[in-house]
């Protein structure tokens, strides 16, 4: 971390170490709602990370529930965008089984 602190002070920026940290990228660090994993012979892919899909669960879940007193339609008609917008967010994702589960 010291190393890129000095490097940031030339190029005059300024670090959020509590957001900053140097780790394994395989383990304890996500990007953008991805987290890598290492596939057989050592292939490098991405995947959905478990705190993204954890929020999207609850939000399907608050967005369907029952006491709400909505029609179908409703629903439908709130659910779709944010589906549609999540899977064209997360398309990227090298994990077809996350799709598969979710859509079970």
């Amino acid at each position: 971390m010291a190393v890129l602190r000095k490097l940031y002070t030339k190029l005059r920026l300024k670090v959020n170490e509590t957001k900053s940290a140097v780790a394994s990228v395989f383990s304890q660090r996500k990007f953008l709602g991805y987290s890598l994993w290492r596939a057989p012979k050592g292939v490098v892919k991405r995947k959905v990370a478990t705190k993204a899909l954890d929020k999207f669960k609850h939000q399907i879940r608050s967005l369907t529930r029952r006491s709400a007193g909505q029609s179908m339609q409703q629903i439908v008609d709130r659910l779709r965008p944010y589906i549609l917008g999540w899977k064209a967010y997360f398309q990227l994702a090298q994990t077809p089984g996350v799709w598969r589960e979710l859509d079970q």
